[in-house]
C-alpha cells in the first residue's frame, strides 16, 4: 500500500483486502474506506434567495432544505446535516473547492477532520442496529437519505445511497475505535474488506 495512502486513512488496517470473521461462503458486509474525497462543511441562510442561486451554480445542485435529504449534482453530493448547514462531499479532494463562489455563504474544508467507509451486503442493517438506534429499514429511511446519529457511542452520519449501501463519515479521531467496533460487530457475519474506493 502506497505510504501516502496509508497517511490519508485515519484508520489504516481498513485498506488491507482480505476476508475475515465467520467462513461464510459470501461475505455479510463488505467495508471499503473512502479515500481522496474533499469534504466541505457549508453554512448559510437557506431564506436568502441569492445564497441558494450560488450554491447551486457551483454544486450543479439545488441544496436540500427538507430534513435529513440529500441532493446530488455532476461532481458532488451534499447532505443536509441542519436547518443552515450541508455537508458536500466532492468525489476529488484535489479540484473540488466551493469556498470562492458562493457568496453569503460559509464553507470549511474538514477533509482532514472526517474518516469515511462505505458499507455494503446482505447484512448490513443488522450490523448497525447493534449499534444505532434509528430504524433504518427501507420504509423509514430511504435511498437518498442521511442522518446524524450515534454507532456504538460516537457521532456519525449516514447516508443511505442505494439498498443496502451506506456511507459512514465520523470524526477522524474516532476512526479507530469505529473501525474496531464496525469489525468486531460483523465477525459473526463474515465480512470482507475491499480495496479502498476514491
Amino acid at each position: 500500500m502506497a505510504e501516502s495512502l496509508m497517511r490519508e486513512l485515519a484508520s489504516p488496517e481498513s485498506c488491507f483486502p482480505g476476508q475475515f470473521g465467520a467462513p461464510m461462503p459470501r461475505a455479510g458486509v463488505v467495508f471499503s474506506a473512502l479515500t481522496g474525497l474533499a469534504l466541505i462543511d457549508l453554512r448559510g441562510d437557506p431564506q436568502d434567495a441569492a445564497f441558494l442561486a450560488s450554491a447551486q451554480s457551483a454544486l450543479g445542485c439545488a441544496l436540500p432544505l427538507a430534513l435529513n435529504t440529500t441532493a446530488a449534482g455532476p461532481d458532488c453530493t451534499a447532505l443536509w446535516t441542519g436547518p443552515d448547514a450541508w455537508l458536500v462531499v466532492g468525489s476529488d479532494a484535489g479540484k473540488f473547492s466551493i469556498s470562492p463562489t458562493i457568496p453569503h455563504g460559509f464553507a470549511t474544508d474538514v477533509s482532514h477532520g472526517r474518516a469515511a467507509w462505505r458499507i455494503s451486503g446482505a447484512r448490513t442493517l443488522d450490523l448497525l442496529a447493534k449499534g444505532c438506534s434509528l430504524d433504518l429499514h427501507p420504509r423509514a429511511f430511504q435511498i437518498g437519505q442521511c442522518a446524524q446519529t450515534s454507532l456504538a457511542h460516537v457521532g456519525v452520519l449516514l447516508h443511505r445511497r442505494e439498498d443496502g449501501i451506506f456511507d459512514l463519515y465520523c470524526a477522524r479521531s474516532y476512526a479507530q475505535h469505529m473501525w474496531h467496533w464496525l469489525t468486531e460487530a460483523a465477525d459473526e457475519y463474515g465480512y470482507e474488506v475491499a480495496l479502498p474506493f476514491e
